[in-house]
């Protein structure tokens, strides 16, 4: 693949941006959803950046699937890494230091470790941010429930849909439209603009572009997401034919890529 040069690729979402920030400054939990590509995922990049170094301390995400135990231990550990106080006595009291800290969590019991997240939490001021989660069960519902309203810990779930179906009994503790941000697709001037800045950026100027334009915004669907990668995936040379772009082989190859992501494990979010 052709590596992007430093440029920002991100376009629109003002409102979707305000209304995360200000819910984060509230202290307000939210479900940010929308379909795959919409830039779900990018948006929140763009809040940490508009955040202070102190603000971003207090985020801690997940990304992927995980079990409670996990999701507990995750946190505990970017407590411990952020400088929780209440984390850092526990750790220090049982006489382990940052190297060993793994093996720590996992000789605590599950109700140890969630007495011990419930007291750190609110011993400062943290958001957990989690993304490309399964259906939430009864028991992550649970436990997000807890830290949303007995620790004042505010959560933003990433999802592709707010129906019970994608998010499952976290549907519960998003069950109102002023509890979500829809991320959908750009509207003409972005999705053309950010189209402009891709065909800059991966160098497709040199190319005959013909339709290419019009094609790629139609295939897709105006998706930010969509828009950068199969113009990433068109600077590559295999999918040239003389000077020319063959834009239905970018687009199923898009998908076929798309489709792989969703079906394989995801990792932490770093």
């Amino acid at each position: 693949m052709t590596q992007v040069p430093n440029l920002d690729l991100f376009m629109g979402r003002k409102e979707e941006l305000r209304s995360l920030l200000a819910a984060l400054h509230g202290r307000e939990s939210r479900l940010v959803w929308g379909p795959s590509d919409a830039g779900k995922s990018a948006l929140i990049r763009k809040l940490f950046a508009e955040l202070t170094e102190s603000e971003r301390r207090g985020c801690i995400c997940w990304k992927g699937p995980a079990t409670r135990r996990q999701l507990l231990s995750h946190i505990i550990g970017q407590l411990f890494a952020a400088g929780n106080p209440f984390v850092r006595k526990r750790v220090d009291f049982d006489g382990a230091r940052a190297p060993s800290l793994d093996k720590w969590l996992q000789n605590q019991t599950g109700l140890g470790l969630r007495g011990i997240l419930f007291t750190a939490l609110k011993q400062g001021c943290y958001q957990i941010f989690v993304d490309h989660f399964p259906p939430i069960t009864t028991g992550m519902a649970r436990l997000m429930k807890e830290i949303m309203y007995r620790c004042e810990t505010p959560i933003y779930l990433g999802a592709r849909d707010h129906c019970r179906e994608a998010i499952g009994y976290a549907w519960s503790l998003y069950w109102n439209d002023s509890l979500r941000i829809h991320v959908g697709p750009l509207n003409d001037r972005e999705a053309l603009c950010l189209l402009e800045r891709c065909i800059r950026a991966y160098g497709l100027e040199s190319l005959d572009l013909g339709n290419f334009r019009d094609e790629i915004l139609r295939l897709s669907d105006h998706l930010p997401g969509a828009i950068v990668k199969m113009c990433e995936l068109a600077a590559n040379s295999r999918y040239h034919y003389g000077d020319r772009i063959k834009t239905k082989l970018v687009h199923v190859d898009y998908l076929m890529q798309s489709s792989s992501l969703h079906t394989s494990p995801t990792s932490r979010m770093q």
